[in-house]
């Protein structure tokens, strides 16, 4: 079998058979939809009519990546963090999204190592989502912990006044939000405050409290948290 017939099967095993257009990439640009003979639908955004400043992509480019469900090949990969979709290469003028209802699979971009798995987590106001994070602790714990990257959208404001400015549409990088998931559950946003996160652990809430602030434990910090989360692992 050649090789190119091995990466259609590989990716017709990992893509998704629908993609949706995001309506935020349709506020900063225009989008066209094609459907190939498969019936899969493609996209290509018109990069010249793009007039948000800023980018929704963790990396701008298509970047070399590889993919645990099919070890022996790589892609061309971007992330896009406010749609919260990984986007394959597959031509020239196709990209694909990336199926994220497969479980236990991981992303890896070759440049910098960075992981993305895709999780079912609870959203405080959608309900339950499944979206793109990074695993920060072993996938084999009891407790797990992940952090969610994100882009925020800002659509353009007119100026009010004459001394006031047009403000143009922006997609803009915010803080890495944190996730934990106990024994396999969903994955829950961490409590911002330290009562409430040694809380998620009610046999053994005394203790963790007691270890947070003993080792000043702040929960902005990614590798306090880390340290948090392996200590839980112990109990």
């Amino acid at each position: 079998m050649k090789k190119s017939t091995l990466l259609s099967l590989s990716l017709s095993l990992i893509m998704t058979f629908g993609f949706n257009i995001a309506n935020a990439q349709d506020d900063a640009g225009s989008n066209q939809a094609l459907m190939d003979g498969s019936g899969s639908f493609i996209t290509t955004l018109n990069q010249k009519s793009q007039k948000a400043i800023g980018s929704p992509y963790l990396y701008e480019n298509f970047t070399i990546a590889k993919i645990s469900a099919t070890p022996t090949e790589v892609y061309n990969i971007r992330y896009n963090a406010y749609t919260d979709e990984v986007e394959v290469k597959v031509s020239d003028d196709k990209v694909q999204n990336f199926n994220k209802s497969i479980s236990n699979v991981v992303i890896t971009f070759i440049a910098d190592d960075l992981k993305l798995t895709p999780l079912n987590y609870i959203n405080s106001n959608d309900g339950v989502q499944r979206g793109y994070f990074v695993p920060l602790t072993e996938n084999n714990e009891k407790v797990k912990l992940f952090s969610k990257k994100q882009v925020v959208f800002y659509k353009a404001k007119p100026a009010v006044t004459g001394y006031d400015k047009d403000k143009p549409a922006e997609f803009k990088n915010v803080s890495d939000s944190y996730f934990i998931s106990i024994q396999d559950a969903y994955a829950r946003e961490l409590p911002k405050k330290k009562k409430d996160l040694a809380k998620l652990f009610p046999k053994h809430s005394k203790e963790v409290l007691s270890f947070i602030k003993k080792n000043r434990i702040k929960t902005s910090r990614e590798e306090d948290l880390i340290q948090l989360t392996n200590y839980v692992n112990t109990l």
